[in-house]
């Protein structure tokens, strides 16, 4: 999902700015690949954030080659003393694999646009999607998250580098 900033590389760091300065920011988004998570026009609140220190499932923001995508966080490959980051979005099967530093930004809650104006409301704080760790699933589902999340391991040695 494209945030809906400029393509211009100055975007990235002027965001980047504000959020070391203020430690937040509102972006609005566009685009189909975090829904239903995120919807177009919905606005994201962002705290600063860095590729180290994110779990597997959180919204994050990173630089792309041209903009700004924000994606959910499905793998982190440490080999070599690097961090690689995987990340898609809910609503396709792309994924993308990142250097840590790419990341600027953890979506932190979500605005929904009001219907008059003024009627805008925070509706969710985002939280990660359950780990195969959750107590509430049985073996035959860890078992099955397990299986799925070795072949999405293997599969993410395949993707294209990003720098």
């Amino acid at each position: 999902m494209k945030l809906n900033l400029s393509d211009e590389p100055l975007t990235v760091d002027l965001l980047t700015e504000a959020l070391r300065r203020t430690g937040s920011a509102i972006v609005a988004v566009n685009g189909t690949s975090m829904h239903p998570t995120l919807q177009f026009g919905w606005r994201v609140y962002l705290r600063p954030a860095h590729g180290e220190e994110l779990k597997v499932g959180d919204i994050a923001v990173f630089r792309g080659e041209r903009y700004l995508t924000i994606h959910r966080l499905v793998w982190k490959d440490r080999t070599d003393g690097a961090v690689r980051l995987v990340f898609r979005g809910d609503y396709n099967r792309l994924r993308e694999r990142v250097d840590a530093s790419a990341v600027i930004a953890r979506v932190v809650a979500v605005e929904v646009p009001g219907m008059k104006r003024g009627m805008e409301r925070v509706i969710a704080t985002i939280l990660p999607k359950p780990t195969a760790q959750d107590g509430r699933i049985g073996p035959i589902g860890r078992a099955a998250r397990a299986t799925f999340a070795a072949a999405e391991r293997f599969l993410s040695f395949f993707l294209p580098e990003r720098r």
